[in-house]
């Protein structure tokens, strides 16, 4: 065994080299660190991913809070996704998991943010001074997280440098020192994020440089310590730990039980931390599900980590290739084979494992999975290089400058587009896109413009307002219930990319339109369009608290940054009830009317539009019984005030209103005046001039038939205006009679009387069906209202039916609604009132929208058809329903949880 008097393994193999001052190689190393820490920040960006999350904000916490978990911090580690809020719950923010104890822990080691700790003391001074401001406080992580990383490789490299050189002259070892920092994933992985890999590269190569040394007390727990932590800071090294750990147990010597028990120091403390935090002995990676797509075979595996053009570690570093090419020369290093087997042995073993796996490496540029063992395989080229010939060496040097062009590419292009496509991949053939060459990131990367140098960028911005807009879009369109988010952001003073609002830790909407913000402009000074508005819908979340986050796009292909988090309360979504008052409110135009949709066939499409006072007047009708239990009275209020305002000085109404109306010439015309609409507004918005209301009976007189009915037109055939007659050009009809008859059961009952029994004697002759035979639902509705009145008349069954596509529901309807308000309804009807209700506010009343109401039509054997549709009698017959179905249940005692009586209460 070796004593700390006998030659170490290495010293044999130095004595051949010739003699340099360790001061030199000290300035050699130093000097090449400081050049690689000046190229790996050139790009002036950080190339992160979810991985490094936690590794960039916990030094925070550790030297702020003292405390090693996520909680103080779990807002910039979750950027915008969602947290688990239980042990064992998988959420958006999957880089964090909730432990035993209630608190959040990083899924990966937490060795690389106790390691960089002491660098963030400086940062952690400045925003103490600050107020840790959540914009200023990213940015600086940013900062640090990135020069943590840049220092940890380039030290990387200093330190390799200085391990060459006990196996080779200088000239070899800058060359091979440079290929390790530029020519491998060094520059891309370890150097820009704090990936655990450049920590692991440290940890191998200092541990490297001590079993390459004379073995002493301190070198030996050293060594011993390092190698331990190389295992803790990423399990899968610990493959390599093992191999150094064995040859590092016969350089020790007698030292074995110092070297044995250093490295039981961080074993130690990460098992301690596992068991008390993440509670699991082996940490976080021990309680997330295995990977679900295992590789296609070990062979297959081996071929994509080596040789794919996506990840493979010959493709990106094809100089390496020399190592298992020239295995003879490597291993006929005497000093050095010791050292060489067992890494060597390590590698292949970590390299199976890995084959195994999913081998894609997720969103990461080329061989990540690799990267830590790179050093021991740049450490065997010396003996190769030395037996190169000639043109072997011009080989070499072309596959070294590819290598470095390619890390070029990486470290200034890579954005991760080619790999979205091969991660994306899945079924039998999802390795196919890792094979494509076409998606290797130095080709594909190479397809857009650099990278920008965002690292620096100082973000603005805001978060105004979050409002829930219930209100429709447009007429015609159902209502839809969204969120609407407003705020502004600038990226050093200019127009950022996008905005996305995330809720719950999910992408929702968002925004590449920026628009002025005038308060923007007076508080900062920038014109650059800073304002944002996102919108979706809000059927997407379920009622109660949610937490909005906004992520914005500072540059093309920029890292997200993520401007500002607020939590608000969705209410539950209104009732079909409210939905349906909503949708009324909103459609009453301003004077108090709604508009009528009309067609020229039965279908409910390339609809025009037309105001009318018949469908107001309906409507109040309609409405009027529980006008207050809806919280209607205003909307009434409005729809009467319109309506009074239509009688003219003889007590007369016209189907369009009055001929001096602004919209007459656009909604309407000048039309003559008729009995129908006389009646109906004298009855349901009569004006307070009763002598108006003598007129308006006593011209209703003048037309009355010889049969008893009343025509139409109020005016002789030779003063029609606006009017398309047909066969009869002022005809009785049924539905006329009806509204004439309600109004003189109240002003002239006598006439009533008689008006009734002309209906009665009438209403199986087809010359009454004239602007109802395809439209029976609001005379079935009458019907009701007529028994009140003492008139008991009764429709023939022919005429309860339609021919016309989908008003089969609201004939039904209405004949519900009869049957309620006639008393007769039960708890079958009461039920079936219920489903039928159901049906019809289905999908935010979507029925509507495709088949409203046909509520009547012309004299069809005019000249011109239309057919008049409503989609706001559709809301009105809806309550009404509903109203009448609740009203009657609770006055018959009906009781919704007897199974004999079932309800069907909404």
């Amino acid at each position: 065994m070796p004593t700390e008097t006998a030659p170490a393994p290495g010293q044999e193999q130095q004595s051949r080299i010739p003699r340099r001052s360790a001061f030199r190689d000290v300035a050699i190393a130093t000097l090449i660190g400081l050049v690689a820490l000046i190229v790996y920040n050139a790009n002036l960006r950080s190339i992160p991913a979810a991985d490094t999350y936690a590794a960039r904000y916990l030094p925070f916490s550790i030297l702020r809070d003292h405390k090693v978990v996520l909680d103080s911090i779990v807002r910039e580690v979750a950027q915008g996704r969602k947290p688990p809020e239980a042990q064992g719950q998988v959420e958006t923010a999957a880089w964090m998991l909730k432990g035993p104890r209630g608190h959040l822990v990083s899924l990966y080691p937490v060795a690389v943010p106790v390691v960089v700790a002491p660098l963030y003391l400086p940062a952690v001074h400045f925003l103490s001074a600050r107020g840790w401001e959540p914009l200023l406080f990213d940015k600086v992580a940013r900062v640090m997280e990135k020069l943590s990383a840049s220092l940890m490789a380039a030290g990387s490299v200093m330190l390799f440098y200085l391990l060459l050189r006990r196996r080779c002259e200088t000239r070899t070892a800058v060359l091979l020192t440079a290929l390790y920092a530029f020519g491998t994933t060094t520059w891309v992985i370890s150097s820009q994020a704090l990936w655990m890999h450049g920590l692991a590269q440290l940890l191998v190569i200092a541990t490297m440089l001590l079993l390459t040394g004379p073995v002493t007390a301190l070198r030996a727990a050293t060594a011993g310590f390092l190698c331990a932590l190389i295992a803790v800071n990423r399990q899968p090294d610990a493959i390599l730990a093992a191999g150094l750990g064995l040859y590092g147990l016969w350089w020790a010597g007698r030292r074995i039980p110092l070297y044995v028990a250093a490295g039981l120091v961080p074993v130690g403390l990460v098992v301690a931390y596992n068991l008390h935090f993440v509670g699991n002995i082996a940490g976080a990676y021990a309680l997330i599900d295995p990977p679900d797509k295992y590789s296609d075979g070990v062979l297959t595996g081996i071929a994509g980590l080596l040789l794919s053009p996506t990840h493979g570690l010959f493709v990106f570093s094809p100089f390496l290739l020399f190592v298992p090419c020239f295995l003879r020369q490597v291993l006929r290093d005497r000093s050095m084979r010791g050292l060489t087997m067992a890494t060597g042995c390590a590698m292949v073993v970590q390299v199976v494992l890995y084959s195994i796996i999913d081998w894609r490496q997720g969103m990461s540029f080329g061989p990540r999975w690799l990267t830590d063992m790179v050093p021991m395989l740049v450490w065997m080229l010396p003996p190769v290089l030395a037996a190169l010939s000639r043109s072997g060496r011009v080989v070499f040097a072309l596959a070294a400058v590819a290598a470095v062009a390619i890390e070029v590419v990486g470290a200034f292009w890579y954005l991760g587009v080619a790999d979205a496509v091969v991660v994306a991949a899945r079924g039998p053939d999802r390795m196919r896109p890792a094979w494509d060459v076409s998606n290797a990131p130095f080709i594909a990367e190479l397809k857009h413009p650099p990278a920008p140098m965002d690292l620096l960028t100082q973000m603005r911005g805001y978060l105004d307002e979050i409002r829930v807009i219930e209100a429709s879009a447009t007429r015609g369109q159902a209502t839809e219930r969204r969120i609407e988010i407003v705020g502004w952001a600038l990226a050093d003073g200019k127009t950022p990319v996008d905005a996305v609002a995330m809720v719950d830790g999910n992408g929702m909407a968002g925004t590449a339109e920026f628009f002025d913000r005038p308060d923007v402009v007076r508080a900062i000074g920038s014109t650059s369009p800073a304002g944002w508005r996102i919108s979706f819908p809000a059927g997407k979340l379920a009622p109660g608290d949610h937490v909005v986050s906004i992520l914005v796009h500072p540059w093309q292909g920029g890292e997200p940054r993520l401007l500002m988090e607020r939590t608000f309360n969705l209410a539950p979504p209104p009732t079909s009830k409210q939905r349906a008052v909503q949708a009324l409110a909103e459609r009453q135009q301003a004077p108090g009317y709604w508009l009528t949709d009309f067609t020229s066939g039965t279908a409910f499409e390339r609809t025009h539009q037309e105001l009318n006072t018949y469908l107001n007047a309906i409507m109040v009708d309609v409405l009027a019984p529980m006008a207050n239990e809806a919280g209607m009275p205003d909307v009434l209020m409005r729809a009467r005030r319109y309506l009074t305002d239509q009688i003219e000085p003889g007590g007369l109404v016209r189907y369009h209103g009055r001929p001096d109306a602004p919209t007459i010439g656009t909604l309407g015309c000048d039309i003559t005046p008729d009995a129908d609409d006389t009646a109906l507004v004298w009855r349901v918005a009569p004006s307070s001039d009763k002598t108006l209301l003598a007129q308006a009976l006593a011209t209703l007189a003048q037309y009355r038939r010889a049969d008893g009915l009343y025509r139409t037109w109020l005016a002789p055939t030779e003063r029609y205006q606006c009017l398309d007659p047909g066969k009869d050009p002022n005809p009785a009809d049924l539905g006329i009679q009806m509204h004439v008859f309600m109004l003189l059961a109240k002003e002239d009952p006598p006439a009533a009387k008689a008006l009734c029994e002309a209906m009665t004697r009438k209403v199986a002759d087809g010359d009454v069906w004239v602007y109802y035979a395809d439209a029976p639902p609001l005379l079935i509705l009458r019907l009701a209202d007529l028994r009140k009145a003492g008139c008991a008349l009764q429709l023939p069954l022919s005429r309860l039916r339609t021919t016309v596509p989908g008003q089969e529901i609201w004939v039904r309807a209405v004949q519900l609604l009869q049957l309620t308000e006639d008393g007769a309804a039960t708890a079958d009807t009461h039920l079936e009132a219920a489903e039928l209700l159901d049906k019809i506010a289905a999908n935010d009343f979507s029925l509507l929208m495709s088949t409203p109401p046909l509520f009547y039509h012309n004299d069809l054997t005019a000249s011109v058809r239309r057919f008049y549709w409503s989609q706001e009698l559709g809301y009105a017959l809806w309550l009404r329903l509903d109203f009448e179905n609740r009203s009657t249940q609770t006055k018959a005692g009906c009781r919704s949880d007897s199974p004999q009586q079932p309800c069907g209460e909404k």
